[in-house]
């Protein structure tokens, strides 16, 4: 059996960037279809048909895309949109058999950011690939054409680094955070000027098999703000949100490592 785990299909189109696109689908005739209309339009495509493959893939190129399939021989698409999230400001969409609201409500809560139902129009579908790059470059999320650096995210002096998982303070001084106080404050940097329920947050951090409503959310965000405004002021940051969750109010900067 041919591994297509890292076959690519490209075509240079005059005047378009390059984007590095990870298709991740094990339905081979409808991934040759998409990655041929997606080349048509300068993107460069590599296959993954399971979540091994995406692994590797994702172990020797930074994408600046993922086109995810939610059901997988080894694996479900929400725990990659999961796993991308954690080290990535990637776009992502997802692609599904079928309009399953549930499936559709966790993929976009857990950082999706676009969800297409199979089948789908060509020119739909280019359409919606193309409207998600512009809103990520209105939101300062760069393509990378030669990844593999990472990124920093850049908040009112403060930086994370998200490969060492560490948050630096204007100061330059490292905050010692648990993984749910660092996981915590990547989702909060990624959905700024945006209220995050509590239900949003628990997904992010714990996974759409946590059953039950936690209320130590509240106890883990007032941990995370008492650190930082141990090195400048961060109550300003944070607002509560009254009966639904909370708001990080200043804009993020995303760019490559120096």
């Amino acid at each position: 059996m041919t591994d297509w785990g890292l076959q690519k299909y490209s075509l240079k189109v005059l005047q378009m960037k390059k984007v590095q696109v990870l298709l991740i689908d094990d339905d081979i005739d409808l991934s040759e279809e998409v990655a041929e209309m997606m080349g048509e339009q300068g993107f460069e495509v590599t296959f993954a048909r399971t979540i091994h493959q995406f692994h590797k893939a994702t172990s020797q190129i930074a994408f600046d895309l993922y086109v995810v399939d939610l059901l997988l021989p080894d694996g479900h698409g929400h725990e990659l949109i999961r796993q991308i999230r954690r080290t990535s400001e990637a776009g992502i969409v997802v692609l599904s058999g079928k309009l399953d609201e549930v499936d559709k409500v966790v993929a976009l809560e857990l950082g999706a950011d676009d969800y297409v139902v199979k089948p789908f129009p060509r020119s739909e579908f280019v359409a919606r690939l193309k409207s998600l790059l512009r809103r990520m470059q209105a939101r300062g999320t760069p393509t990378i054409e030669n990844g593999g650096d990472g990124a920093f995210l850049d908040f009112d002096g403060w930086r994370t680094d998200i490969d060492a998982r560490r948050l630096l303070a204007p100061s330059g001084t490292e905050l010692k955070l648990t993984k749910l106080e660092f996981d915590l404050w990547v989702t909060f940097l990624r959905a700024t000027d945006r209220v995050l329920t509590r239900e949003n947050l628990v997904f992010a951090l714990r996974g759409r098999d946590w059953a039950g409503y936690d209320r130590s959310i509240d106890g883990l965000v007032s941990r995370l703000k008492r650190k930082m405004m141990e090195h400048a002021d961060a109550e300003e940051y944070f607002e509560t949100v009254r009966g639904v969750g909370y708001l990080l109010r200043t804009p993020v900067c995303t760019r490559p490592h120096d």
